[in-house]
C-alpha cells in the first residue's frame, strides 16, 4: 500500500468519526417522536436502497461459509451495535453513552487478538487508552462531579461495543478472503436491515409517518442514513481493510470531542475548563495509542 492512499485511508477513518459524533444529537432528536428501532429502519432502507443506486450488480460470495461472515458483520455492526446503542439513549444521555463508545478501540483489539491473532495489546496503545478514557469521562461530568448514567444505559451501551468489536473482526476477515468494493458494505447492510425486521413486532413498533412530515425529523433522518450510514460505512470499511482495524478504531477517542463541540454550536451546551481538558486528553490519548506499536506487553512465542 502507497503512502497516499494509507494516509487517506486515515482521512476516511477521521471524516467518519467526526459525522458520528453528532449522530448522537440527531439519535436524540429523533427518539422524541419515534421507537429506537424505527430510526434504525428508515436509516437502514436509505442506505440499502442508495447503495442498490450505485452499485445495482448482484454481489455473490464464492461459499456458505463466507456468506455466514457477511451474516455475522451485519448483525453485529448493524443490527445490534445500532439497536444497543440507541436502546442505550433511550435511557441516558449522548454524552453518558458518548464515554462506552469510547471504548471501541479496546474491544476492537481485544477480539482481533483472539481471533484474529493479527494483533498485540502493546504498552502504548494501554497509555493511551487510560488517557483518552480519563479526558472522555471528565468531558461527560463537565464539572458536576458525577456521570449520571443510568445502569441500564451503561449495560446497553457496552454491549453495543462488544458488538462493534465484532463487527471489526469480521469485515477485516471479509477483506483478508479479497473481497472489497461497494457491494461488500451493501451486502453487510441488507443483512442488518433484514435481522432488524423481527424487533419491530417485539417491540411493537409505530412507524410514526405523520412526523416525517417535520423538517426537523426528516433532516436528520437523511442525515443519519446518506451521511452517517451509506458514506460513512463505504470510507470506513476501505480503511479498516487497508490500515487495519485498531488503527482505525482510534479515531473512536475522538467521538466525544466532536459531540461536545457540536453540542456547544447546535445545543448551546456550555463548554468549561473541564470540557476543555477532557478534550486534550482524548486527542493525546489517540496520540499515545498511534505511536511505536512495535513494543509489546508480551513476546512473541
Amino acid at each position: 500500500m502507497t503512502k497516499k492512499k494509507e494516509i487517506m485511508c486515515h482521512i476516511f477513518a477521521l471524516f467518519c468519526v467526526f459525522i458520528w459524533g453528532t449522530t448522537f444529537i440527531s439519535t436524540k432528536v429523533l427518539l422524541e417522536s419515534f421507537h429506537p428501532v424505527i430510526i434504525l429502519i428508515y436509516r437502514l432502507v436509505i442506505c440499502v436502497s442508495l447503495l442498490f443506486i450505485i452499485h445495482p450488480k448482484i454481489f455473490k460470495t464464492n461459499s456458505f461459509k463466507h456468506e455466514l461472515l457477511f451474516i455475522g458483520a451485519g448483525a453485529s455492526g448493524v443490527t445490534f451495535y445500532f439497536l444497543f446503542e440507541n436502546l442505550a439513549l433511550s435511557y441516558t444521555s449522548a454524552s453518558d453513552v458518548g464515554i462506552i463508545v469510547s471504548m471501541a478501540p479496546f474491544f476492537t483489539l481485544l477480539f482481533c487478538t483472539i481471533f484474529l491473532k493479527t494483533e498485540k495489546i502493546t504498552i502504548w496503545f494501554i497509555i493511551g487508552f487510560i488517557t483518552a478514557i480519563i479526558g472522555i469521562i471528565l468531558i461527560s461530568i463537565n464539572g458536576s462531579n458525577n456521570l449520571n448514567m443510568n445502569p441500564l444505559g451503561y449495560f446497553l451501551a457496552i454491549i453495543a461495543m462488544v458488538m462493534w468489536g465484532f463487527y471489526s473482526v469480521f469485515v477485516k476477515k471479509i477483506g483478508d478472503l479479497g473481497y472489497k468494493g461497494i457491494g461488500v458494505t451493501r451486502k453487510i447492510m441488507y443483512y442488518g436491515l433484514i435481522l432488524l425486521i423481527p424487533f419491530i413486532f417485539i417491540f411493537r413498533c409505530d412507524f410514526n409517518f405523520l412526523a416525517l412530515a417535520s423538517f426537523r425529523n426528516l433532516g436528520n433522518i437523511l442525515f443519519l442514513g446518506i451521511l452517517a450510514s451509506t458514506l460513512c460505512f463505504l470510507l470506513w470499511n476501505y480503511s479498516l481493510r487497508n490500515i487495519g482495524a485498531v488503527k482505525t478504531s482510534i479515531y473512536i477517542y475522538l467521538s466525544p470531542v466532536i459531540t461536545t463541540i457540536a453540542s456547544f454550536i447546535i445545543l448551546d451546551e456550555i463548554i468549561n475548563v473541564y470540557t476543555i481538558i477532557g478534550m486534550i486528553l482524548a486527542i493525546l490519548g489517540l496520540v499515545i495509542s498511534s505511536i511505536n506499536r512495535k513494543i509489546k506487553l508480551r513476546k512473541d512465542v
